[in-house]
């Protein structure tokens, strides 16, 4: 069986990273990637870390608006499908190269399987919601992380066989990259749970206006305890652009690879995040997690007291930061909740493919 895989983005080549293997031993595999991400820190870096071999195919592709930028990956991704003519496509998550991909193979007649699919934060207001759903309505093979985006899909009237609930292969990931990396922090000079990790990166949250009030309670925050900032490229461009004030304790540093990230992340006190990829892994850290939105995609991981929504008002997030940073029993608590994390997604993932009838 030929099969592609599409890529294009950090949390991708993360979450495909023990998946991506299999296929290369067991199918003739090949991989594209779009270049969304784009720069040595953003990616490359990636699957040297991962121990992830070259793509076969790489665009750069630079967009001003996220309309064009989709546009131009549906164009060179059906070059690359007329190709090499095969007979699934493989694409994971929310992103513009997912969307790319699952329209492109449609428009193609390819099969599409999508991976983490189901998942829904009810809030259209965000570009990846819209990109979920239509993902979703464009595969064939629909691989959930769990009953939650399950039922998602069965309310939206997707064919109950076309559904595979399989867990999420973010676990998978997660766990290979603790074998493969040595898990330090970044600076010797931090001490364990002794500061606060922050990434901020969605389109909703990098408009100036709310980067600054994000940013204005960090600031505030951190009179009281270090955070370091990952800074995403997205974000970086506004803080310079709009001469964001930065406090001293606030150390915001370039984008980081997974072994320094999940070094980081695995010793702070604490995760402040609107990424859904680190939600999942904070999770399976046990890290505490603070999510900056009004919603997310992992509900359920709320709902049990594993991560708390913070919102994006500064008034809100300095109260509530405070109030965790007074009432470490509480952090406690949440690193002691028990999430019933489900291993083993990639290989049922495979089993599945495997076994498919094209």
């Amino acid at each position: 069986m030929k099969i592609i895989t599409i890529i294009g983005t950090r949390p991708e080549i993360i979450k495909l990273s023990p998946l991506m293997p299999i296929f290369d031993k067991e199918f003739n595999h090949k991989i594209v990637h779009t270049g969304q991400h784009y720069s040595y820190c953003m990616d490359k870096i990636f699957f040297e870390e991962l121990k992830l071999r070259k793509c076969d195919y790489t665009f750069n592709i630079i967009s001003n608006t996220p309309a064009s930028q989709t546009g131009d990956m549906m164009r060179n991704i059906e070059e690359v499908l007329l190709k090499e003519k095969p007979e699934l496509v493989v694409v994971q998550g929310d992103t513009n190269s997912t969307l790319a991909g699952a329209l492109t193979a449609s428009k193609l007649q390819i099969k599409i399987a999508h991976i983490e699919a189901g998942c829904r934060s009810f809030d259209r207001r965000m570009p990846e919601e819209i990109n979920r759903i239509l993902i979703d309505h464009c595969s064939d093979y629909l691989f959930t992380p769990d009953l939650t985006a399950f039922n998602n899909l069965i309310r939206e009237g997707i064919n109950k066989d076309n559904i595979h609930m399989v867990g999420n292969t973010s676990t998978d990931a997660c766990l290979r990259a603790r074998n493969l990396l040595n898990w330090k922090g970044l600076d010797e000079s931090l001490e364990k749970r002794n500061y606060i990790l922050v990434t901020v990166h969605r389109q909703e949250n990098t408009s100036p206006e709310n980067l600054k009030s994000i940013i204005n309670s960090l600031n505030i925050i951190s009179k009281n305890i270090k955070i370091i900032f990952p800074v995403h490229l997205r974000t970086r461009k506004v803080l310079d652009e709009n001469n964001i004030k930065i406090d001293e304790n606030l150390v915001l540093t370039d984008p980081l690879g997974y072994k320094d990230f999940i070094g980081l992340l695995a010793n702070s006190k604490f995760i402040m995040t609107d990424s859904g990829g680190i939600q999942e892994e904070a999770a399976i850290l046990n890290v505490p997690c603070l999510v900056l939105r009004d919603n997310t995609e992992w509900e359920y991981l709320v709902k049990i007291g594993k991560t708390v929504l913070l919102g994006t008002n500064e008034e809100k997030i300095i109260e509530q930061v405070n109030y965790f940073l007074n009432n470490e029993n509480e952090l406690e608590n949440m690193r002691n909740m028990k999430v019933k994390i489900k291993t083993g997604a990639s290989k049922t993932i495979f089993s599945i493919i495997k076994d498919i009838n094209l």
